[in-house]
């Protein structure tokens, strides 16, 4: 009997990094608040719906602080 994480797909790395984040998760991958994100990186927002935004996870990577 298979389950179904034994049928799960997994994105190739490459379409991995075009997904779409939600702002929450943009601000826990990168070091940016969702303020700071609609201030200075506006052009990198992606519109979801009227009244919610989104950030491809290649750019919260991006902007993310070095360790």
């Amino acid at each position: 009997m298979t389950t179904p994480t034994d049928n799960h797909f997994k994105l190739p790395s490459a379409l991995e990094l075009d997904r779409i984040i939600s702002m929450q998760e943009a601000e826990e991958v990168s070091s940016l608040s969702a303020d700071s994100w609609k201030r200075h990186h506006h052009d990198k927002l992606v519109e979801l719906s009227p009244r919610r935004l989104g950030v491809r996870l290649r750019d919260a990577l991006m902007l993310r602080k070095p360790r």
